[in-house]
């Protein structure tokens, strides 16, 4: 398929942010950076549980706002950058209150951490719906799932570049503690807000709306009809929150990891690694089903692989060879993360039409914030219970995610299924 000079300039513009975003991000980790500094601090397991209930949250519930604004501005870059500048600026400041405090005044360390979480997730859950919707505009169809894969393998090898970072600056043992953790979210401040740099690049044309002004209570309205009306949507959603509810228990691999693992201090930049070499093949793997087969046949492939996480972390206390499965069970997640969202995504952009995506977007956006408290429960069951246990048993939902997600097949290639 050939593209137009302004399609080139757009999708370069696109993967740019989608590769610095991730470099930024390797240094923010909310599975294992966030995780291994909240555990080297505090060493509060509850915690833990908290700040991911606090992220689920926070990228939930604005998306429906998200919806609602974008059906009466005729762009969507401006909301996307200007979302993007005001979530990334509070890292820049817990980077800041982990140099002067982190060594006096921890919780209040912990606090501007909590702020850090909820401003830059809120930002997030703006862009769960813009940020899709504006590839879906900008990006000719026939060929976004090829460049999904391309924008994700690249920004894994960024990522995994990033992580290798991440354990030379932790690895300094010349410097303070403090310093060290701060440098690394001044790093990950740093590559952010290159990714919002190229945004600026993005080229889209104005259109226009039916509404003209911001209504929460219509958004919700059009949402609960779209809702009632599409079992496509019903049964895409139901899928995505078994298996994201399942996936809670991510966070809590690199705590377990550090208490069963002698060197699992010092490998917080190899898991990322990891987790960015496992994205890279989803890329490989996921871009290719997308556009070849189907996006639901990548949504299969990801939840398989978080069968498989769950099941290696499980094992990785009972079994001879732990470091091996850890190794094993961060590669997964990797590839998980590398493949669950956009393949979602791109199921959605080819269910929906241009007008109704925003609001397909938000709807499974803000019913995913039904799975808040689950990272919380994780948290205090952990303390309590054997964690390969917990692992396990979201290993078996895990696998109840996939019989769900195998029913979307037909979705998008035999037309509206009966309603159920």
């Amino acid at each position: 398929m050939s593209q137009s000079p302004t399609d080139r300039r757009n999708i370069l513009a696109l993967v740019g942010d989608f590769l610095f975003f991730s470099i930024g991000f390797a240094f923010y980790d909310p599975l294992v950076v966030i995780p291994a500094f909240v555990n080297e601090f505090t060493g509060s397991e509850l915690l833990v549980g908290v700040l991911a209930a606090l992220r689920v949250l926070f990228v939930t519930v604005p998306q429906i706002w998200a919806a609602s604004l974008l059906e009466v501005q005729p762009r969507m870059k401006p909301v996307l950058i200007w979302s993007s500048i005001g979530g990334r600026l509070p890292i820049l400041l817990l980077a800041v209150a982990v140099f002067l405090w982190a060594g006096t005044h921890t919780w209040l360390v912990v606090l501007i951490l909590a702020l850090s979480v909820m401003v830059f997730f809120t930002s997030e859950g703006l862009n769960g719906v813009s940020w899709p919707a504006l590839v879906g505009k900008v990006v000719p169809e026939g060929f976004r799932g090829r460049f999904f894969g391309l924008g994700q393998f690249l920004s894994s090898l960024g990522a995994a570049a990033a992580g290798y970072v991440v354990n030379r600056i932790l690895a300094q043992a010349q410097w303070a503690r403090a310093d060290r953790w701060a440098l690394l979210f001044l790093c990950g401040f740093g590559w952010l807000m290159i990714s919002v740099l190229s945004m600026t690049f993005i080229r889209e044309k104005p259109v226009r709306h039916a509404a003209t002004t911001v209504d929460l209570r219509r958004t919700l309205r059009t949402a609960w009809h779209y809702l009632g009306e599409d079992p496509w949507l019903r049964r895409m959603i139901l899928a995505q929150l078994v298996l994201s509810t399942a996936a809670s228990a991510f966070v809590f691999f690199v705590v377990r990891a550090r208490q069963i693992l002698p060197d699992a201090a010092e490998m917080i930049g190899t898991f990322v690694i990891l987790q960015s070499v496992g994205s890279a093949v989803a890329a490989l793997v996921g871009g290719l089903l997308v556009d070849r087969v189907g996006s639901w046949a990548a949504i299969r492939a990801a939840a398989a692989a978080e069968i498989l996480a769950l099941a290696a972390a499980a094992l990785a206390g009972f079994g001879r060879y732990p470091l091996l499965l850890y190794f094993a069970a961060f590669f997964l997640v990797g590839f998980v993360n590398g493949a669950s969202w956009w393949s979602f995504s791109a199921f959605l952009l080819d269910l929906a039409t241009e007008d109704r995506r925003p609001v397909y977007l938000a709807t499974t956006g803000i019913l995913a914030s039904v799975t808040v408290l689950n990272p919380v429960i994780i948290g205090a069951l952990f303390a309590a219970l054997r964690p390969e246990l917990l692992f396990g048993a979201a290993a078996a939902l895990a696998t109840a995610g996939l019989a769900l997600a195998w029913r979307l097949r037909r979705a998008l290639v035999a037309g509206p299924p009966a309603a159920s």
